[in-house]
């Protein structure tokens, strides 16, 4: 091979070399440039989501400012309308004596006082928007019923009782002294009814409820009394004594007292015999003392008062019995079983039929249970067993002769948590001393 031929052989093989460079070169740039226009293409695909996000994010911001302004008003309109509901029953709440004597200045200055009273306690209840509250009162009570006892007791004419509640709805004109009807539960089905109408009401922030010497109340109140948002919104106001079945559960919600606004004891109620026709026979040697001391010979029985032919023949106690302890003992009973069952669907008026009277037809001229023909005397123990269920008010030291209602729970195995009767009223002593 001449020189010539060698020496072109080692140029094509350095062309060769530098082609097979710029290939790999060309190669490189094709392959960044198609990974540029890759990127590319992505970042306009991420611009586009950003943007959508960016207009989803703005929208939402819009909304949320919206939303916050329609918050912002509603709260602004709903603290135009904030309220405290004082819902009072007075037939078992009464004003101060002094204060309905004034009559109609009496009822003004009643009002204002209760209205200035309920606001100084709502600084310590709600105070965060007691400053913008308004109350409303509403006193639930028997007009006539209250008027007739205000008059009997000589401590008012029904004319001034009148004017008294004409004052108080003078007085405020959120303040109102309404009429609920005569029958003993008229005022109840009103107070219940205002008070489950406010509690659910948003723009309710406070219920001051004066109610509380009434049993019948337990049943409306008990349920809320282990619900720690609701009770924060009821404070239950006292005037006469809680009610026995009220004691147990006040402690779990907010008290407040008024004690120169109502009175520290209910109205005491004119106790007189009641005379209605009846078709009873007149029995001189008999009565219902006689059908006790059939069912049970403990010495010191009721004793009866002459019966007449046109009303009812009444059981007088000449002695209350009691244990070793000073403790209120009831007497024993024998009754038959069948009786107890028929007289207790019956919803008979305990009082007329045991005593003689009854206390609401007296005071309201209307009772809702029966009176009719009186009981035969074979019947009247288990009478007694009935009106016994209910637990007297003033437990094991009463004193009263014509109490009718139980001092001791009979029931076996009874739970006292769950009873009518408080804790002190269960498995004490019967054996008689005085």
């Amino acid at each position: 091979m001449t020189a010539v031929q060698t020496e072109l052989d080692c140029l094509k093989a350095v062309w060769e070399s530098c082609k097979s460079q710029d290939d790999q070169k060309n190669s490189l740039i094709s392959n960044l440039f198609a990974r540029i226009d890759d990127l590319s293409n992505k970042l306009s695909e991420v611009e586009l989501e950003l943007q959508d996000k960016k207009d989803v994010v703005k929208l939402n911001r819009n909304r949320v400012e919206e939303a916050q302004k329609q918050i912002q008003a509603l709260q602004l309109e709903k603290a135009r309308h904030v309220f405290a509901s004082v819902i009072i029953d007075g037939d078992c709440m009464p004003f101060q004596d002094e204060l309905v004597t004034q009559g109609l200045d009496g009822g003004k200055k009643t009002a204002h006082l209760l209205k200035q009273a309920v606001q100084t306690e709502l600084q310590y209840s709600v105070p965060a928007v007691a400053p913008h509250l308004q109350v409303v009162i509403r006193v639930y009570a028997s007009v006539r019923g209250l008027a007739k006892t205000y008059k009997e007791r000589e401590i008012l004419s029904e004319s001034v009782f009148t004017e008294f509640i004409r004052g108080f709805n003078m007085g405020n004109a959120t303040c109102d002294y309404i009429d609920a009807g005569d029958g003993k539960e008229c005022s109840d089905k009103k107070v219940e009814a205002t008070f489950q109408l406010h509690l659910p009401d948003t723009h309710c922030q406070q219920i001051l409820f004066g109610g509380t010497a009434d049993n019948g109340y337990a049943r409306l109140l008990g349920p809320y009394a282990e619900d720690e948002v609701i009770r924060k919104r009821i404070t239950l106001l006292e005037g006469p004594p809680f009610a026995h079945e009220l004691v147990g559960i006040k402690d779990k919600f907010r008290t407040a007292s008024f004690k120169n606004i109502f009175r520290s004891d209910k109205l005491p109620s004119i106790k007189r015999r009641v005379s209605l026709p009846t078709n009873h026979p007149t029995n001189p040697s008999g009565g219902y003392a006689t059908a006790l001391a059939k069912a049970s010979p403990t010495p010191t029985l009721p004793s009866v008062a002459q019966p007449r032919s046109t009303g009812p023949r009444a059981v007088t106690l000449t002695k209350v019995l009691r244990n070793n302890l000073g403790q209120r003992v009831d007497a024993p009973l024998t009754y038959p079983q069948r009786d107890f069952i028929s007289l207790k669907g019956r919803r008979l008026c305990n009082s007329f039929h045991l005593l003689g009277k009854c206390r609401y037809l007296d005071t309201y001229g209307n009772c809702q249970h029966e009176h009719g023909e009186l009981l035969s005397l074979n019947q009247v123990p288990a009478l007694c067993a009935i009106a016994r269920q209910s637990a007297c008010q003033s437990g094991l030291n009463c004193s009263d002769p014509e109490c009718i209602s139980g001092h001791r729970c009979t029931r076996e195995n009874c739970v006292p948590k769950t009873c009518r009767f408080p804790q002190s009223m269960h498995h004490t002593n019967t054996a008689i001393v005085s």
